[in-house]
Protein backbone atom coordinates (compact mmCIF):
# COMPACT_ATOMS: atom_id res chain seq x y z
CA UNK A 1 0.00 0.00 0.00
CA UNK A 2 2.85 2.28 0.82
CA UNK A 3 4.26 1.80 -2.68
CA UNK A 4 0.87 2.52 -4.22
CA UNK A 5 0.53 5.68 -2.12
CA UNK A 6 4.00 6.87 -3.15
CA UNK A 7 3.23 6.15 -6.79
CA UNK A 8 -0.02 8.09 -6.55
CA UNK A 9 1.83 11.07 -5.04
CA UNK A 10 4.45 10.88 -7.83
CA UNK A 11 1.79 10.94 -10.58
CA UNK A 12 0.05 13.84 -8.84
CA UNK A 13 3.32 15.81 -8.67
CA UNK A 14 4.05 15.13 -12.35
CA UNK A 15 0.53 16.27 -13.28
CA UNK A 16 0.96 19.51 -11.39
CA UNK A 17 4.29 20.16 -13.15
CA UNK A 18 2.74 19.51 -16.56
CA UNK A 19 -0.15 21.88 -15.80
CA UNK A 20 2.29 24.53 -14.67
CA UNK A 21 4.51 24.09 -17.74
CA UNK A 22 1.59 24.19 -20.12
CA UNK A 23 -0.04 27.03 -18.29
CA UNK A 24 2.95 29.29 -18.78
CA UNK A 25 1.81 30.13 -22.28
CA UNK A 26 -1.37 31.64 -20.86
CA UNK A 27 0.41 33.90 -18.46
CA UNK A 28 0.51 37.54 -19.49
CA UNK A 29 3.74 38.56 -21.28
CA UNK A 30 6.04 40.88 -19.40
CA UNK A 31 5.21 44.49 -20.15
CA UNK A 32 7.55 45.88 -22.79
CA UNK A 33 10.16 48.28 -21.53
CA UNK A 34 9.26 51.84 -22.38
CA UNK A 35 11.06 53.01 -25.51
CA UNK A 36 13.91 55.39 -24.75
CA UNK A 37 12.96 58.98 -25.33
CA UNK A 38 14.25 60.25 -28.64
CA UNK A 39 15.36 63.85 -28.25
CA UNK A 40 13.44 66.26 -30.42
CA UNK A 41 15.42 67.56 -33.40
CA UNK A 42 17.03 70.91 -32.88
CA UNK A 43 14.72 73.68 -34.03
CA UNK A 44 15.62 75.27 -37.32
CA UNK A 45 16.50 78.84 -36.49
CA UNK A 46 17.74 81.68 -38.70
CA UNK A 47 21.49 81.53 -39.25
CA UNK A 48 23.39 84.55 -37.89
CA UNK A 49 24.71 86.62 -40.77
CA UNK A 50 22.42 85.02 -43.39
CA UNK A 51 19.66 87.29 -44.67
CA UNK A 52 16.20 85.95 -45.37
CA UNK A 53 15.62 85.40 -49.08
CA UNK A 54 13.40 88.11 -50.55
CA UNK A 55 11.13 85.93 -52.68
CA UNK A 56 9.55 89.04 -54.20
CA UNK A 57 12.77 89.55 -56.15
CA UNK A 58 12.20 86.25 -57.93
CA UNK A 59 8.52 86.20 -58.84
CA UNK A 60 9.58 85.81 -62.45
CA UNK A 61 12.45 83.77 -63.88
CA UNK A 62 15.45 86.09 -64.11
CA UNK A 63 17.59 86.74 -67.14
CA UNK A 64 21.22 86.36 -66.08
CA UNK A 65 24.63 87.26 -67.45
CA UNK A 66 27.04 84.35 -67.89
CA UNK A 67 30.82 84.61 -68.08
CA UNK A 68 31.78 82.08 -70.78
CA UNK A 69 35.22 81.20 -69.43
CA UNK A 70 36.65 79.50 -72.53
CA UNK A 71 35.65 82.44 -74.74
CA UNK A 72 36.33 85.24 -72.30
CA UNK A 73 32.99 86.84 -73.09
CA UNK A 74 29.64 87.51 -71.42
CA UNK A 75 26.30 86.21 -72.67
CA UNK A 76 22.75 86.83 -71.43
CA UNK A 77 20.22 84.01 -71.10
CA UNK A 78 17.29 82.82 -68.99
CA UNK A 79 18.40 81.18 -65.76
CA UNK A 80 16.68 77.86 -66.49
CA UNK A 81 18.41 77.69 -69.87
CA UNK A 82 21.78 78.21 -68.21
CA UNK A 83 20.87 75.55 -65.66
CA UNK A 84 20.35 72.93 -68.37
CA UNK A 85 23.97 73.34 -69.45
CA UNK A 86 25.14 73.04 -65.84
CA UNK A 87 23.19 69.86 -65.06
CA UNK A 88 24.31 68.26 -68.34
CA UNK A 89 27.96 68.78 -67.42
CA UNK A 90 27.89 68.26 -63.66
CA UNK A 91 26.19 64.87 -64.06
CA UNK A 92 25.99 62.51 -67.02
CA UNK A 93 22.91 63.36 -69.11
CA UNK A 94 21.72 59.74 -69.14
CA UNK A 95 21.59 59.44 -65.34
CA UNK A 96 18.27 58.70 -63.55
CA UNK A 97 15.83 61.58 -63.84
CA UNK A 98 15.48 62.05 -60.05
CA UNK A 99 19.26 62.35 -59.63
CA UNK A 100 19.36 64.98 -62.39
CA UNK A 101 16.40 66.75 -60.78
CA UNK A 102 18.21 66.80 -57.41
CA UNK A 103 21.21 68.31 -59.17
CA UNK A 104 18.94 70.90 -60.79
CA UNK A 105 17.52 72.02 -57.43
CA UNK A 106 21.01 72.13 -55.93
CA UNK A 107 22.60 73.98 -58.86
CA UNK A 108 19.74 76.48 -59.09
CA UNK A 109 20.21 77.24 -55.39
CA UNK A 110 23.97 77.65 -55.76
CA UNK A 111 23.42 79.89 -58.79
CA UNK A 112 21.12 82.23 -56.88
CA UNK A 113 23.48 82.17 -53.89
CA UNK A 114 26.34 83.34 -56.14
CA UNK A 115 24.15 86.05 -57.63
CA UNK A 116 23.04 87.27 -54.19
CA UNK A 117 26.63 87.23 -52.90
CA UNK A 118 28.01 88.95 -56.01
CA UNK A 119 31.10 86.73 -56.10
CA UNK A 120 31.27 86.37 -59.90
CA UNK A 121 30.14 89.96 -60.42
CA UNK A 122 33.31 91.12 -58.70
CA UNK A 123 35.44 88.83 -60.89
CA UNK A 124 33.91 89.20 -64.34
CA UNK A 125 31.05 91.72 -64.14
CA UNK A 126 28.62 88.85 -64.72
CA UNK A 127 26.18 86.93 -62.55
CA UNK A 128 27.73 83.48 -63.00
CA UNK A 129 30.75 81.79 -64.52
CA UNK A 130 31.16 78.61 -66.57
CA UNK A 131 34.50 77.92 -64.87
CA UNK A 132 34.12 74.93 -62.54
CA UNK A 133 36.82 76.39 -60.29
CA UNK A 134 34.82 79.61 -59.94
CA UNK A 135 31.30 78.21 -59.72
CA UNK A 136 29.91 75.31 -61.82
CA UNK A 137 30.78 73.49 -65.03
CA UNK A 138 28.68 74.19 -68.12
CA UNK A 139 28.21 72.30 -71.40
CA UNK A 140 25.05 73.21 -73.37
CA UNK A 141 26.08 70.84 -76.16
CA UNK A 142 25.44 67.88 -73.83
CA UNK A 143 21.83 68.82 -73.02
CA UNK A 144 19.30 66.12 -73.91
CA UNK A 145 15.60 65.53 -73.21
CA UNK A 146 16.45 63.82 -69.94
CA UNK A 147 18.22 66.94 -68.65
CA UNK A 148 15.49 69.26 -69.94
CA UNK A 149 12.84 67.23 -68.14
CA UNK A 150 14.81 67.29 -64.87
CA UNK A 151 15.15 71.07 -65.05
CA UNK A 152 11.55 71.54 -66.16
CA UNK A 153 10.00 69.46 -63.38
CA UNK A 154 11.96 71.36 -60.69
CA UNK A 155 11.47 74.78 -62.31
CA UNK A 156 12.00 77.61 -59.83
CA UNK A 157 12.75 75.29 -56.89
CA UNK A 158 15.52 76.23 -54.44
CA UNK A 159 16.71 75.22 -50.96
CA UNK A 160 16.30 77.44 -47.91
CA UNK A 161 17.17 76.98 -44.25
CA UNK A 162 14.98 78.99 -41.86
CA UNK A 163 14.09 81.23 -44.79
CA UNK A 164 17.65 81.93 -45.91
CA UNK A 165 19.13 80.66 -49.17
CA UNK A 166 21.73 77.97 -48.49
CA UNK A 167 25.22 77.73 -49.93
CA UNK A 168 24.42 74.53 -51.87
CA UNK A 169 27.94 73.20 -52.42
CA UNK A 170 28.18 69.63 -53.74
CA UNK A 171 30.79 67.05 -54.74
CA UNK A 172 31.29 63.93 -56.84
CA UNK A 173 31.75 61.21 -54.20
CA UNK A 174 31.81 61.88 -50.46
CA UNK A 175 33.36 58.55 -49.46
CA UNK A 176 30.00 57.53 -47.96
CA UNK A 177 30.09 60.25 -45.30
CA UNK A 178 29.55 63.97 -45.88
CA UNK A 179 31.97 66.65 -44.72
CA UNK A 180 31.27 69.59 -42.47
CA UNK A 181 32.13 73.18 -43.35
CA UNK A 182 35.04 73.14 -40.91
CA UNK A 183 36.60 70.18 -42.71
CA UNK A 184 36.33 71.49 -46.28
CA UNK A 185 35.71 75.25 -46.19
CA UNK A 186 37.05 76.47 -42.83
CA UNK A 187 37.84 79.98 -44.07
CA UNK A 188 35.82 80.45 -47.25
CA UNK A 189 32.35 80.35 -45.68
CA UNK A 190 32.01 83.08 -43.03
CA UNK A 191 28.62 82.03 -41.60
CA UNK A 192 27.55 78.85 -39.77
CA UNK A 193 26.19 76.05 -41.97
CA UNK A 194 24.05 73.80 -39.74
CA UNK A 195 22.71 72.06 -42.86
CA UNK A 196 26.15 70.51 -43.55
CA UNK A 197 26.27 67.42 -41.34
CA UNK A 198 28.31 64.17 -41.53
CA UNK A 199 25.38 62.21 -42.98
CA UNK A 200 26.10 58.80 -44.50
CA UNK A 201 25.02 57.28 -47.80
CA UNK A 202 25.74 54.33 -50.12
CA UNK A 203 27.52 56.16 -52.93
CA UNK A 204 30.06 53.34 -53.35
CA UNK A 205 27.32 51.12 -54.77
CA UNK A 206 27.67 52.75 -58.20
CA UNK A 207 30.71 55.04 -57.98
CA UNK A 208 33.76 54.17 -60.14
CA UNK A 209 36.59 52.39 -58.36
CA UNK A 210 38.91 55.39 -58.69
CA UNK A 211 36.48 57.44 -56.60
CA UNK A 212 35.98 54.83 -53.87
CA UNK A 213 39.43 53.94 -52.58
CA UNK A 214 42.67 55.38 -53.90
CA UNK A 215 46.34 55.72 -53.10
CA UNK A 216 48.81 58.45 -53.99
CA UNK A 217 52.54 58.90 -53.38
CA UNK A 218 53.82 62.43 -52.73
CA UNK A 219 57.49 63.28 -52.04
CA UNK A 220 58.17 64.26 -48.45
CA UNK A 221 59.73 67.60 -49.41
CA UNK A 222 56.55 68.56 -51.32
CA UNK A 223 54.36 67.69 -48.36
CA UNK A 224 56.63 69.74 -46.07
CA UNK A 225 56.58 72.67 -48.50
CA UNK A 226 52.77 72.56 -48.72
CA UNK A 227 52.59 72.79 -44.94
CA UNK A 228 55.39 75.35 -44.67
CA UNK A 229 57.48 73.10 -42.45
CA UNK A 230 61.27 73.29 -42.75
CA UNK A 231 62.21 70.35 -40.54
CA UNK A 232 62.32 66.62 -41.16
CA UNK A 233 59.24 65.47 -43.16
CA UNK A 234 59.09 62.42 -40.89
CA UNK A 235 57.80 64.74 -38.16
CA UNK A 236 54.63 65.55 -40.10
CA UNK A 237 51.42 64.11 -38.68
CA UNK A 238 47.67 64.41 -39.11
CA UNK A 239 47.03 66.45 -35.99
CA UNK A 240 43.25 66.41 -35.88
CA UNK A 241 40.36 64.89 -37.78
CA UNK A 242 36.86 66.31 -38.09
CA UNK A 243 33.43 64.74 -37.46
CA UNK A 244 33.44 62.83 -40.77
CA UNK A 245 37.03 61.59 -40.32
CA UNK A 246 38.59 64.07 -42.74
CA UNK A 247 41.85 65.86 -42.01
CA UNK A 248 41.07 68.95 -39.99
CA UNK A 249 44.69 69.97 -39.44
CA UNK A 250 48.06 68.57 -40.51
CA UNK A 251 51.55 69.71 -39.58
CA UNK A 252 54.62 69.38 -37.37
CA UNK A 253 56.23 71.43 -34.63
CA UNK A 254 54.50 74.76 -34.41
CA UNK A 255 53.49 74.71 -38.08
CA UNK A 256 50.07 73.43 -39.11
CA UNK A 257 47.43 74.11 -41.76
CA UNK A 258 43.87 73.08 -42.45
CA UNK A 259 43.38 69.81 -44.34
CA UNK A 260 41.46 71.69 -47.05
CA UNK A 261 44.42 74.07 -47.53
CA UNK A 262 46.80 71.13 -47.67
CA UNK A 263 44.74 69.44 -50.41
CA UNK A 264 44.71 72.65 -52.44
CA UNK A 265 48.47 73.05 -52.05
CA UNK A 266 49.35 69.54 -53.27
CA UNK A 267 46.65 69.50 -55.96
CA UNK A 268 42.93 68.63 -55.90
CA UNK A 269 43.26 65.86 -58.48
CA UNK A 270 46.29 64.45 -56.73
CA UNK A 271 44.89 64.27 -53.20
CA UNK A 272 41.36 63.42 -54.26
CA UNK A 273 39.88 64.16 -50.85
CA UNK A 274 40.90 64.76 -47.25
CA UNK A 275 39.12 61.60 -46.09
CA UNK A 276 42.46 59.89 -45.44
CA UNK A 277 42.49 56.36 -44.01
CA UNK A 278 46.30 55.92 -43.94
CA UNK A 279 49.33 58.20 -44.15
CA UNK A 280 52.78 56.59 -44.09
CA UNK A 281 56.28 57.96 -44.72
CA UNK A 282 58.99 55.66 -46.12
CA UNK A 283 61.87 58.09 -45.68
CA UNK A 284 61.36 59.68 -49.08
CA UNK A 285 57.67 59.71 -49.94
CA UNK A 286 54.37 59.95 -48.14
CA UNK A 287 51.79 57.37 -49.19
CA UNK A 288 48.24 58.55 -48.68
CA UNK A 289 45.28 56.18 -48.85
CA UNK A 290 41.87 57.73 -48.96
CA UNK A 291 38.24 57.55 -50.00
CA UNK A 292 35.95 59.67 -52.15
CA UNK A 293 36.59 62.49 -54.59
CA UNK A 294 35.95 66.14 -53.96
CA UNK A 295 35.20 68.36 -50.99
CA UNK A 296 32.53 65.97 -49.69
CA UNK A 297 30.17 68.77 -48.68
CA UNK A 298 26.43 68.70 -49.40
CA UNK A 299 24.98 66.69 -52.27
CA UNK A 300 27.05 63.66 -53.25
CA UNK A 301 26.43 63.04 -56.95
CA UNK A 302 27.08 59.30 -56.86
CA UNK A 303 25.01 59.10 -53.70
CA UNK A 304 22.19 60.90 -55.53
CA UNK A 305 22.52 58.30 -58.30
CA UNK A 306 22.17 55.51 -55.72
CA UNK A 307 19.17 57.13 -54.05
CA UNK A 308 17.47 57.59 -57.43
CA UNK A 309 18.02 53.91 -58.24
CA UNK A 310 16.38 53.11 -54.90
CA UNK A 311 13.27 55.06 -55.87
CA UNK A 312 13.91 58.24 -53.91
CA UNK A 313 12.56 61.52 -55.28
CA UNK A 314 14.66 64.60 -55.96
CA UNK A 315 13.23 66.26 -52.85
CA UNK A 316 14.07 63.19 -50.74
CA UNK A 317 17.62 63.31 -52.06
CA UNK A 318 18.37 66.98 -51.42
CA UNK A 319 16.84 66.83 -47.94
CA UNK A 320 19.05 63.84 -47.10
CA UNK A 321 22.19 65.88 -47.85
CA UNK A 322 21.18 69.33 -46.64
CA UNK A 323 19.81 68.72 -43.15
CA UNK A 324 16.82 70.80 -42.08
CA UNK A 325 16.19 72.55 -45.40
CA UNK A 326 12.92 73.28 -47.19
CA UNK A 327 12.34 73.17 -50.92
CA UNK A 328 10.42 76.25 -52.07
CA UNK A 329 9.27 77.35 -55.52
CA UNK A 330 10.13 80.90 -56.54
CA UNK A 331 8.85 81.34 -60.09
CA UNK A 332 6.24 79.48 -62.13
Amino acid sequence: MKNKHKLKQLFLAIGVLILLAGGCSFLPSPAPKPAPEVPAPSPVEPIPGVELLNVNNYKNEPTITVWIADKGSVESMMLEKYLEGVVAKEMLPDWPIEALAAQAITSRTLTLHAIEAGTIKRLHHADVSTSKEELQAYAPELVNENVKEAVRRTRGQVLVYAGGLINAIYSSCNGQIAATKEESFPKEIPTPTPYFQPVTDQCFQYAPEKEKNWEVKIPGNEVAAAIGYHGNPADIRILEKGPSGRILTIGAGNQKIFGAEFRKAVGYDRLRSTLITEMNYDGQNFVFKGMGWGNGVGLCQWGAYTYAQQGKTAEDIVKAYYVGVDVIKLWQ
